[in-house]
């Protein structure tokens, strides 16, 4: 069992905590992207869609005797519950009490929150397609071709997906994009000759690709590296969108003393699911992700 005492913290305790700097995260962001449910009653939550219905020709005063059915498949939720705890020893808290329990606190949402989106992430892997490949460097391209696959799923898989779309790709990603637009010392196989000066301007000066092709693009370090690729995607985002985010109990942190240890148990914990409503309307971008040199 893994407990905070002084030794792990010796250099802290003399320190004001509220000035302390802690591991820096990546920013979560998957979770405003996804279609956002609240559980209601019942253990899991079900999202049924339905499937397509076909119209015939008819023929004048000839009885129409065909009739359809209508099909749906249910998209089933489970909720499980996500946390993690930190033990402080009485002799680490007895100085700096409730400073040291807000810097826990802040670490411990810090590590929910990386959880949520990474299982938020793991989604993109179940898309019908997959783009681009692990050996090769992502390119505008790629979105493009995301783009015309997502509006032209068939109907008999959930026909297009609806907008807005949103793209969501690793920051070794992004920096092949930025590549192609901002090379510096442009060649006949550079595209930037056909890109617009103000795109190329504000990647220069903000580093921020924005969008493509309508699209926005967002840079994800929470995205787990396979050797030296990535698995980012586009994918219909927000409301009746193609990722679902059930939540069932947001996170909270509770203080629990343990007598017999002499310190406090610090255990946050929350509630949710995470499923694909149709891999039809993601589109995974899977793609060289090698660290800069």
């Amino acid at each position: 069992m893994a407990i905070t005492t002084l030794a792990e913290l010796g250099d802290t305790i003399p320190t004001i905590i509220e000035e302390a700097m802690f591991t820096a995260q990546f920013k979560a962001i998957m979770r405003s992207l996804c279609w956002n449910i609240r559980k209601g009653k019942g253990t899991n939550v079900n999202v049924p869609y339905f499937g397509e219905v076909i119209a015939s020709q008819l023929t004048e005063a000839i009885d129409m005797t065909a009739s359809q059915t209508m099909g749906d498949t249910n998209v089933q939720i489970v909720p499980y519950e996500v946390g993690l705890k930190i033990i402080l020893t009485d002799n680490v808290i007895e100085d700096d009490n409730e400073d040291l329990k807000r810097a826990a606190g802040v670490l411990l949402g810090d590590g929910f929150e990386k959880k949520r989106d990474q299982d938020l992430l793991g989604q993109l892997d179940d898309a019908t397609t997959s783009l681009a490949g692990s050996a090769n460097a992502l390119t505008m391209g790629h979105f493009a071709a995301a783009r015309a696959t997502l509006l032209g799923n068939p109907t008999s898989a959930g026909g297009p997906a609806p907008a807005p779309f949103a793209g969501v790709i690793h920051p070794y990603h992004e920096l092949d994009i930025v590549d192609i637009l901002t090379p510096l010392a442009p060649s006949v196989s550079s595209v930037v000759g056909g890109v617009s000066g103000a795109m190329a301007d504000a990647v220069l000066r903000d580093y921020s690709i924005g969008r493509l092709f309508g699209i926005p693009i967002i840079s994800d370090g929470n995205m787990a590296l396979t050797a030296s690729a990535a698995k980012g995607g586009v994918f219909s985002s927000g409301k009746r969108g193609g990722l679902i985010y059930v939540s069932a109990r947001e996170p909270s942190v509770e203080p629990e003393r343990d007598a017999s240890l002499r310190g406090w148990e610090l255990n946050y914990v929350g509630r949710y699911g995470v499923g694909e409503y149709l891999p039809g309307w993601i589109v995974e971008l899977f793609a060289d992700a090698t660290a800069p040199a």
